[in-house]
């Protein structure tokens, strides 16, 4: 296991040693995202995103951006429904430099009244941006429709109206009472000791103002999955196609390398079954893939398609024969085999890169607790067998119904012949 190290005001650490590489790179996390925000409060998580950018009691905006950039490296930040990173990656050389300006960052920003204002509008420019993405839309009007009214099918940023309604100084307070050192959660991959950047980060963390929560943890349970049979009206020229499921726990790491092997041989790859015979065999569609995201309340997994409305019908059905297929007869020995050779190759790959292994530190803490080495993980994935593969397989396809969901210009004919038989919304 990685060592969670605890650092001063209740923060904590977990370092990876990757030798060898030639970059270092590292992420404060908090443990707070849209799906934790309070009716008044939507939009807030992904508002301090932004304005953590804007300049510090030591750095104006210009300057933080300048720092890393004149030495190549590369600094962001993002929102999801779980948490919030802001994240840096830099040649190894300049470690130091990316934990002073993280550790600025996430506790001196002084949010301006000035670039609270222009940030606002910025924020309401982003929004109305991915209302013109048929892919954003789309995404979010299925989130909608599977988990309606919960708030994890609220739009991460927020709507325009929710961003007119916040004021610099309720953001600033929510900033203070959420964004603890207490829940501060630190991850780092690359050729420094653990040792070093702990020293580091307790120096920096040290010498910046203590924050202490008093608000009570935010509340996370399993969403009530409706399955929809609707679909959104939008005019434009193919139709997103949406089949989903919902397991809810408990599950654990075994389980997550299971699914991530069986998503790859469903519709994940180039080989899969969801492509080889939606795009190559039939030529229904360009684009069909499948992907799941698992955390600690639930794990949601979809196969998804861009198709014409009038090829819609015979895709869905082709879809559905593919899924009840492997849900009959489970995955043959080699194509198990092949799923599992897949995955840990696509790990290994995936550790020339400090941002990835760093990401997945926090990724596995957040989800139980505690973080796997590459050698560990490498481990669970050779555990894989056929047998495991073809359980979880049955535990996500046999018998569990799927919910079912189209956004784009379709009749309601079409939408009925493609077993979409809600009334239609405009989008």
């Amino acid at each position: 296991m990685i060592p969670t190290l605890r650092l001063p005001h209740g923060a904590a650490l977990a370092a990876e040693n990757a030798e060898g590489a030639r970059s270092f790179a590292a992420g404060f996390w908090f443990p707070i995202g849209s799906r934790h925000e309070a009716p008044h409060e939507r939009g807030f998580v992904h508002f301090v995103e932004h304005m953590v950018f804007k300049g510090t009691t030591r750095r104006s905006a210009a300057g933080i951006s300048r720092e890393i950039d004149r030495v190549g490296g590369y600094l962001n930040a993002f929102t999801d429904r779980d948490s919030i990173c802001l994240h840096c990656q830099v040649p190894a050389a300049h470690w130091r430099l990316a934990l002073d300006v993280l550790a600025d960052m996430a506790l001196n920003s002084v949010f301006r009244p000035e670039d609270f204002e222009r940030e606002r509008e910025v924020i309401v420019s982003e929004i109305l941006s991915a209302r013109d993405d048929p892919e954003e839309c789309s995404h979010d009007e299925f989130l909608t429709s599977i988990w309606p009214g919960d708030p994890l099918s609220r739009k991460i940023a927020g709507e325009p109206e929710d961003l007119r309604r916040i004021t610099r100084d309720a953001l600033y307070d929510f900033c203070e009472a959420e964004f603890s050192t207490r829940s501060l959660l630190v991850t780092v991959s690359g050729p420094v000791p653990p040792a070093d950047v702990g020293e580091e980060l307790a120096r920096l963390l040290g010498a910046g103002r203590g924050i202490s929560s008093s608000r009570p943890a935010r509340k996370e349970t399993t969403p009530v999955f409706s399955l929809t049979g609707g679909y959104v009206s939008a005019e434009m020229e193919q139709v997103h196609f949406y089949e989903a499921v919902q397991l809810e726990p408990p599950f654990d790491e075994d389980d997550y390398y299971a699914l991530s092997a069986l998503n790859g041989a469903i519709g994940e790859a180039s080989s899969s079954r969801l492509f080889l015979s939606l795009r190559e065999d039939k030529g229904l569609c360009y684009s069909v893939y499948s992907a799941f995201a698992m955390s600690r309340t639930e794990c949601l997994w979809m196969a998804s398609a861009n198709v014409s409305a009038t090829q819609l019908p015979e895709l869905a059905a082709e879809m559905d024969r593919l899924l009840e297929a492997a849900a009959k007869d489970g995955l043959a020995d080699e194509e198990c085999a092949d799923a599992v050779q897949r995955l840990a190759g696509s790990f290994d790959l995936a550790l020339d890169d400090t941002d990835f292994r760093m990401r997945r530190i926090a990724r596995q803490i957040f989800f139980s607790g505690e973080a796997t080495t590459p050698e560990e993980a490498r481990e669970k994935m050779a555990r894989l067998r056929p047998e495991t593969l073809n359980a979880i397989c049955a535990r996500l396809l046999c018998g569990r119904p799927r919910a079912r969901f189209a956004y784009g210009d379709l009749s309601r004919r079409t939408a009925r012949a493609s077993g979409l038989a809600a009334a239609a919304r405009r989008g």
